[in-house]
């Protein structure tokens, strides 16, 4: 994973596209949009992790099929050969989640970064934000689908156990059938 700094994403706020994925536990009582239209970061674009996700399963935030991402990606104005920076504003550090999606979806992972330390960092060091939405213009974004990186019940080992047991901090992510 690629992460940046604050400082460079200040530099570079007019030359990327910025994605908000705040999500937080249900029992927290906060809802990430909300945040949101109260204050982000200039151009940012909110993605909902509950809307954005696979809808028919009773498992959260599963990956969706490709012709929706496709549909979401471009309804948030993103193209295949965007930068890209996602933070969020949560203690589930839910940024990660929307990265994945865009390397699982085939976008370049040499364009697609993390903020480092997300909303927190960038206010704690009094960095400008808005409540200002950014205007979004369509796109028609292209997915390709890195199949590899899910793994079903059947193809899960022993040794991919042994390797999500000891990677906690990038979690590898799983998704059964």
């Amino acid at each position: 994973m690629s992460l940046v700094t604050t400082k460079w994403l200040e530099d570079n706020l007019d030359k990327i596209k910025i994605i908000d994925c705040s999500w937080h536990m249900p029992q927290k009582n906060r809802n990430g949009f909300e945040e949101y239209k109260k204050q982000h970061i200039k151009n940012a674009i909110f993605f909902d992790l509950d809307k954005n996700s696979k809808k028919n399963t009773d498992l959260p935030h599963m990956l969706t099929d490709k012709n929706s991402w496709e549909n979401i990606v471009s309804e948030m104005g993103i193209k295949n050969d965007d930068k890209i920076v996602i933070y969020d504003n949560s203690d589930v550090i839910s940024s990660c989640r929307c990265w994945y999606n865009f390397i699982y979806f085939g976008h370049n992972p040499k364009l697609i970064h993390v903020l480092d330390g997300g909303l927190k960092k960038w206010i704690m060091e009094n960095k400008p934000t808005t409540s200002n939405l950014t205007l979004i213009v369509r796109s028609n974004y292209k997915a390709n689908e890195k199949k590899n990186l899910v793994k079903n019940m059947l193809e899960i080992n022993k040794k991919d156990c042994e390797v999500a047991q000891y990677n906690t901090h990038f979690v590898c992510h799983f998704q059964i059938w």
